[in-house]
């Protein structure tokens, strides 16, 4: 993605890094940089505020804003306006609060969006890595004896129904992972109560991470991704040449690629029962599509071990310690893991070992076709 400047200069810094992997490997960091804020424009009629909770920081990470998208600066807002739903919606909307009893109080449209200063770039985030609270302020003469929520449409139309969490009669605050539509409610005092589900993270006070750029190998590492910074086998250099029938391997080497029909159809069925959120294989792009941050998707790539001679060992007789860089263009808040062409023509999911945010540590002895993957916080915690 093309993103127009907004920093003249990247703060580039060094810190420790609790990561699995050998004593000789070094990690270059390079700092995320404070941008553009984060803040609500409320613009319905009728409703006297709305406001972010959750920290600054937290919900950049929370709103899937990419390693590239921090470094860049890039802020996110809430827009509140009037509901422009259609009737459809509407329908399903007012039904839903029919079946609790519950009445309309103000259909709002919740739009949670990217941006780069006044008037620059913007791109929807309709959904995020984590629940983001939100408070809003009833209109006025609302009846404070009553119970309050908010009916959310989420994708593919499904309804969600979030309680009031706040003890504060004439505000109605939530915890929301999807922003588009939402419908105030009120109903009989008691009716939201089992509705009222806090993220217990909501508040959290997370701290952008730092993003490595460099990270140390026991032979000559290189990636020719301009999105994968950087990778390097982690075990001793004997014990690699070893588990290669001793041949003197010493190049590990990181390309994009495009595999063959049955290469890419046993990666892609199996990256499809996975909980990975990018588990579906791009289309082909625009040109209008180049300007957006492509969060969605995958590419493929060969991870190719090689002798001084230019022979290629695509598999060792045990498994060697591999770090890579997490691709730049991926949320910076979430979980990582690779899907791995075997020699067999099978494919291996492995979930992320090291405890680096911007980092992706494997043990495999096999070096063919990668795709990297990531989801929510937990999505892979089920691999071994």
């Amino acid at each position: 993605m093309r993103l127009k400047t907004v920093i003249a200069t990247i703060l580039s810094t060094a810190m420790a890094v609790c990561i699995l992997a050998a004593p000789s490997a070094e990690l270059q960091t390079k700092a995320a940089v404070k941008g553009a804020g984060v803040y609500t424009n409320n613009q319905a009629t009728g409703i006297p505020g709305v406001n972010i909770q959750t920290p600054q920081e937290t919900v950049k990470l929370y709103a899937r804003l990419s390693w590239a998208l921090l470094e860049e600066g890039v802020g996110v807002r809430l827009n509140v306006t009037d509901s422009g739903c259609g009737p459809v919606a509407k329908r399903s909307l007012t039904s839903m609060a029919a079946s609790l009893g519950a009445s309309e109080v103000k259909t709002l449209d919740m739009d949670l969006e990217m941006y780069i200063g006044k008037g620059g770039w913007t791109e929807d985030i309709p959904e995020t890595n984590g629940r983001i609270r939100v408070c809003i302020v009833l209109p006025e003469g609302s009846d404070l004896s009553k119970d309050y929520g908010v009916i959310s449409i989420k994708k593919d139309g499904v309804m969600e129904v979030l309680g009031d969490l706040d003890l504060t009669p004439d505000t109605v605050t939530v915890d929301s992972d999807y922003f588009d539509t939402f419908m105030i409610v009120s109903a009989p005092a008691g009716t939201f109560d089992a509705y009222r589900v806090a993220n217990p993270n909501a508040l959290d006070k997370l701290e952008t991470p730092v993003y490595v750029k460099k990270i140390g190998s026991t032979i000559k590492a290189e990636s020719r991704s301009a999105d994968v910074y950087s990778l390097g086998i982690l075990t001793d250099v004997g014990a690699v040449r070893a588990a290669a029938g001793g041949k003197k391997v010493d190049y590990l080497e990181l390309n994009k690629t495009i595999p063959g029909a049955s290469a890419k159809n046993s990666l892609d069925n199996a990256i499809k029962q996975t909980k990975a959120e990018n588990k579906t294989a791009p289309l082909p792009k625009k040109e209008e599509d180049d300007k957006k941050e492509d969060t969605q998707g995958y590419d493929y790539y060969e991870m190719e071990l090689k002798t001084g001679a230019g022979e290629r060992i695509n598999s060792t007789n045990g498994k060697q310690r591999i770090t890579m860089t997490v691709p730049y263009s991926f949320p910076a808040y979430a979980d990582y893991a690779v899907a791995v062409l075997n020699m067999d023509g099978s494919v291996s999911i492995l979930k992320d070992i090291d405890f680096n945010e911007s980092t992706i540590t494997v043990d495999t002895d096999q070096f063919r076709t990668y795709v990297f993957l990531w989801g929510r916080k937990g999505a892979f915690d089920g691999l071994q």
